[in-house]
């Protein structure tokens, strides 16, 4: 996303008449945004069809998280100007951070025929089509990406994950590993590599990188409960138990939180506390109905009633 104060004081003779230099140099350095769409506004009022300060104003809209508002303003400066390349861009960002991938990739890809050689679009299209279990689209668009720009980080950790969802867990591990020993470590590269290990059935491994994670950040309720998983699988509850309660009070709506819950309950034969974790759970994250099923704690949970319930 453009830093778009700066984009504001850059362009402030070109598109706005009646602004002065002290207020928006005053807005740059305190980076008040909703303060910005105010006078923002009173431009847009007097020139409706100016496609750059719609434009603008969905970026200021975009660094609010107001997201709705800003695919509305860049829709509206589309109209106007089809051709907008950073528009186009960022309209696709929005659709991304709202979790309309179908309409993500829609912009990304009207963009790329404008720039097709734009290797961290092509990243951010591939991780779209990846949300959308395209992982096989994604793989192709990930190695495009990568055949412009090989160094690239991110490109390479979407390659990572992309090969990961594709169930190819030490392909995904050698590019997390790479990306290690390049850069200081990444705990979104240590999270991803501990659920790897995990599918590998390398449980000791995964309690180190998760610790290598929370030592970077203490709070990671993801890095918990990856370890929590791990714990579960050599058989240690009772420390499994303490590292969720940790990512319990970090993040309660962590769905993950309430399946490793519900796999410790199973093992302890506690059924009925087993199926409440395992519908929060599922009430958080409709995937963890199909998960449950092929899950080897819950094999004695199959024919109950209420698990077919939860599950159905």
């Amino acid at each position: 996303m453009v830093n778009v104060l700066h984009k504001i004081k850059n362009s402030l003779n070109e598109h706005f008449q009646f602004w002065s230099q002290d207020q928006v140099e005053k807005l740059i350095e305190e980076d008040k945004g909703t303060e910005a769409l105010i006078y923002l506004n009173r431009n847009i009022r007097d020139y409706p069809d100016n496609g750059f300060m719609l434009s603008l104003k969905g970026d200021i809209l975009f660094d609010l998280e107001r997201f709705s508002e800003a695919i509305n303003s860049y829709k509206k400066s589309l109209e106007i100007k089809p051709d907008q390349d950073d528009t186009l861009v960022n309209l696709g960002h929005c659709f991304h951070e709202v979790g309309r991938y179908e309409n993500s990739i829609q912009y990304y890809q009207k963009y790329l025929e404008l720039e097709p050689e734009d290797s961290e679009i092509l990243s951010s299209l591939a991780d779209n089509f990846s949300h959308l279990g395209k992982t096989q689209e994604a793989l192709e668009i990930i190695k495009k990406s990568l055949d412009i720009n090989p160094d690239d980080f991110v490109a390479k950790y979407n390659h990572a994950t992309i090969l990961s969802d594709l169930e190819r867990f030490e392909e995904s591990n050698n590019i997390l590993e790479e990306l290690n020993s390049e850069e200081q470590e990444d705990s979104d590269v240590l999270i991803l590599q501990s659920y790897n290990l995990i599918k590998m059935s390398k449980y000791e491994e995964a309690i180190d990188v998760c610790d290598q994670a929370l030592e970077i950040y203490s709070d990671d309720d993801i890095a918990l409960t990856n370890k929590a998983s791990a714990l579960i699988e050599i058989n240690n509850l009772d420390k499994a138990k303490v590292v969720l309660e940790l990512s319990r009070k970090v993040n309660s709506g962590n769905d993950d939180l309430w399946f490793q819950k519900a796999r410790i309950f199973a093992r302890e034969n506690d059924i009925e506390d087993s199926l409440d974790s395992l519908l929060v759970a599922v009430s958080l994250d409709n995937k963890n109905k199909e998960l449950s099923k092929s899950e080897k704690d819950f094999k004695n949970l199959l024919e109950l009633e209420r698990f077919r319930k939860i599950t159905g």
